[in-house]
């Protein structure tokens, strides 16, 4: 077997690696349906729609519960 050099450089890896420290990735199912709703509504990055309305419940949550719990 050859020894092929890597499809991406060290410094892309190291990029992706800081990335990721960065950020928490949440891997979700919906329903069938779910992005064609979505589509049907104008909503052209489904991505950005879910991060914007997942982080203003969780702001509204926040608002409320004042460590009164949930």
């Amino acid at each position: 077997m050859e020894n092929r050099a890597p499809r991406t450089s060290e410094a892309q890896r190291k990029a992706v690696r800081e990335y990721e420290k960065r950020n928490d990735r949440i891997n979700i199912i919906f329903p069938g349906g779910t992005k064609k709703r979505m589509k049907e509504l104008g909503i052209e990055k489904p991505n950005t729609f879910i991060k914007e309305a997942v982080s203003a419940e969780l702001d509204r949550m926040e608002k409320y519960s004042s460590g009164k719990g949930l």
